[in-house]
């Protein structure tokens, strides 16, 4: 009885954290729209994400790649609506959690230190895969682990005190501050699911 109550609070805390993470996703998209306006691929995909309509929001991501092939916050955006249709539709949770990683993988692939220069695009990347590992129940550890080597990979980007983009400085430490607890929380969820 007390094995099934340990589940159940885990699978809150699992479900308040993914509502966090997508809900955090959703913002970053919702000001890529109020920056670039109504028609921006980016606030369809929202609003038929929104509605539970995955595959047109995926369709409107892929429709946009063909005119901007490097654009990682596509895939980002891309991975983030399977990572919300696995946790909406279980019967096809792994398949989804693996089409998020597929195109979480295209993001990294297409980074940049030169564009991306605190790691923002790393750290939604390993968010991803943590995420991922939370939905998983076949590629759990897999996950956990990229999701480590990620966040650890973003600590270089992280050093100094701040960084100036565009003419303006921002301090680094309050991102160094949130990559660390991150990086704490899935090393602890890869312990706690038995990974090595």
């Amino acid at each position: 009885m007390q094995t099934s109550s340990r589940r159940l609070a885990r699978w809150i805390v699992v479900s308040v954290l993914l509502v966090a993470v997508f809900a955090a996703a959703f913002l970053v998209w919702d000001y890529r729209v109020k920056t670039h306006g109504k028609n921006d691929f980016g606030s369809q995909m929202v609003t038929y994400t929104k509605q539970g309509r995955y595959e047109d929001a995926i369709q409107v991501g892929l429709h946009a790649l063909q005119n901007q092939p490097s654009d990682e916050i596509i895939y980002e955006g891309i991975a983030t609506i399977y990572l919300v249709r696995a946790q909406k539709e279980p019967d096809q949770r792994e398949q989804w959690v693996g089409k998020a990683v597929a195109y979480a993988e295209k993001a990294l692939s297409l980074n940049s230190r030169d564009r991306d220069v605190a790691g923002v695009h790393l750290f939604q990347d390993g968010r991803t895969f943590e995420v991922a590992g939370d939905l998983s129940t076949s590629g759990r550890c897999g996950y956990f682990e990229r999701a480590r080597k990620i966040l650890e990979g973003r600590t270089l980007p992280l050093q100094g005190d701040q960084v100036t983009l565009e003419g303006r400085s921002y301090p680094l430490a309050p991102l160094r501050r949130e990559n660390d607890k991150i990086l704490a929380g899935v090393k602890e969820k890869a312990a706690n699911a038995g990974c090595t």
